[in-house]
């Protein structure tokens, strides 16, 4: 996701010329557009983001930034024509006159959870000084596919959040995965070399996307498609994984549309618990769905992004979309006020955004507290630990006891959500234990395209528990849409959490 961020300078830049361009031919006006002023030097200087690979180098009236390595080093952006204002919708200072935060992406100016922090430096990292690959200016064809594994490898040895975890040794993995690439080797052969190694880390975080469309990633457990396409192939005598062989236009289409239905028939499910069909009430195109039946209420949260259709401003997209999250959390905790006690059902939440996961959090507390920390890998070592506190919202707000539903499909920013949630004296959690992808995820381009993310962070509970790989777990275990609760037709996380909450 950084990489998407620091186009926001090129993005205001522009912005500030089509304005001051707009309903006019007279080219004197445009001539004499004022000439900005300079840059604070609060934020001029050379940054680097320690456990993150990025620097940042910010003139007068200009900006470049940096990804990089021992070994290599990538300009993904140089702008100009900057000045404080446009800086400054993309990070803060914090207090210390050394330290920079990178907010942008992360949550808006005034609420989410810590950004990038960067320290101030005496010049650009060695790599980025001698080995400086322009991504602007490259060619597909100017590294060859030994060059590419090199960077892809190098960039994962060091930003990689934990090989440990799964007794991963990096350098055999590599070795083994890349021992036929050759400097002829194609951009496929390549990917299928990259997509070997992410198989022994399992970590759903981590991925290599082609522009060819090509990707891949290996994840941590199954997810509910995965599980439903297993059971299409055994009730029609298919081995599983599905031999690619045999697909064909009918095959996948039979298998999209026993996805589609058993997703359907999910739903179908919950909503059944409701007092009729017209008592459910839906936000953001199905998103957010409530209702209340028999003295409890449902809330249903499938994502924690989709929200805005902002595409072009990164702060105007987390500000419109906290906007958005907002009022509707407005409208259903209204129709909710007078339940005694709330089911909040985040079983098929494959996340989104850390602010999003706060800002419902936050309708449920009753005063501040310690919802989670953070922090990145910072080579052998990990950078400081910030802590994630959480106010309670100055809007509609519920206290009273809850259940929160979780799933081995409830994934990153979904998990923030649990672990916040978590830290509640009124609230259970039962289900599955979440999928443990808990990271953000650190992104790169590389000279030819390819695309590629990992986990860099660590995600701490309050009491320092880290769940990656593993999930939160939950307080009382009850599996998800198995096949005999569609043959009883019935859902049992909401049947439990209802008891609970009844008794």
């Amino acid at each position: 996701m950084k990489n998407r961020f620091f186009n926001q300078f090129a993005v205001t830049v522009l912005a500030a010329v089509v304005l001051a361009g707009c309903g006019s031919n007279n080219k004197d006006r445009i001539v004499n557009v004022p000439v900005p002023d300079p840059i604070s030097e609060d934020y001029q200087g050379v940054w680097v983001a320690p456990g993150y690979g990025l620097s940042v180098n910010i003139g007068t009236d200009s900006a470049r930034i940096y990804q990089y390595t021992t070994d290599y080093c990538f300009l993904t952006l140089d702008e100009a024509d900057l000045d404080t204002s446009k800086v400054e919708r993309l990070l803060r200072k914090t207090g210390n006159a050394d330290e920079l935060e990178w907010f942008s992406g992360v949550g808006t100016t005034t609420f989410g959870p810590p950004g990038y922090f960067f320290e101030r430096v005496n010049g650009l990292p060695n790599s980025c000084q001698t080995d400086l690959i322009v991504l602007s200016d490259v060619s597909s064809t100017d590294y060859d596919a030994t060059d590419l594994f090199d960077m892809y490898s190098q960039i994962f040895e060091e930003y990689y959040v934990d090989f440990d975890r799964n007794n991963v040794n990096w350098a055999d993995v590599v070795q083994t995965a890349g021992a036929e690439l050759t400097s002829a080797s194609t951009n496929e052969q390549l990917f299928t070399a990259m997509a070997n190694t992410l198989v022994p880390m399992a970590d759903s975080h981590n991925y290599v996307l082609t522009p060819d469309g090509l990707s891949y990633k290996e994840f941590i457990k199954p997810i509910l498609i995965e599980e439903l396409i297993a059971e299409y192939a055994s009730l029609n005598g298919l081995s599983y994984p599905i031999d690619p062989q045999i697909l064909t236009q009918q095959l996948v289409d039979d298998i999209n549309g026993y996805v589609a239905d058993s997703l359907q028939y999910q739903w179908d499910l919950v909503a059944s618990y409701a007092a009729s069909p017209d008592a459910i009430r839906s936000a953001a195109e199905g998103r957010i769905r409530w209702f209340k039946n028999e003295g409890l209420g449902y809330l249903f949260v499938g994502s924690m992004l989709g929200y805005s259709q902002v595409t072009d401003d990164e702060l105007a997209l987390t500000t419109d979309t906290l906007d958005k999250v907002d009022a509707i959390l407005d409208d259903a905790l209204s129709d909710l006020d007078d339940v005694n006690g709330l089911i909040i059902d985040v079983r098929t939440n494959d996340g989104g955004y850390d602010f999003v996961s706060m800002a419902i959090a936050s309708r449920f507390a009753p005063s501040e507290y310690h919802a989670f920390s953070k922090q990145a890998r910072d080579g052998n070592g990990r950078t400081p630990l910030r802590d994630v506190y959480i106010q309670p919202s100055a809007r509609v707000t519920y206290h009273g006891s809850i259940v929160v539903l979780t799933s081995s499909n409830t994934v990153s920013a979904a998990e923030t959500f649990v672990l916040s949630m978590a830290q509640l004296p009124n609230v259970l959690l039962v289900g599955e234990a979440t999928h443990g992808a808990l990271s953000n995820v650190l992104e790169w381009n590389l000279p030819n395209g390819f695309e590629i993310g990992m986990s860099n962070e660590y995600y701490l509970s309050a009491n320092g528990s880290w769940f990656e790989g593993l999930g939160i777990p939950v307080d009382i275990e009850v599996p998800f849409f198995t096949t005999d609760q569609r043959d009883e037709q019935v859902d049992m996380g909401i049947e439990t959490a209802a008891e609970i909450l009844l008794q």
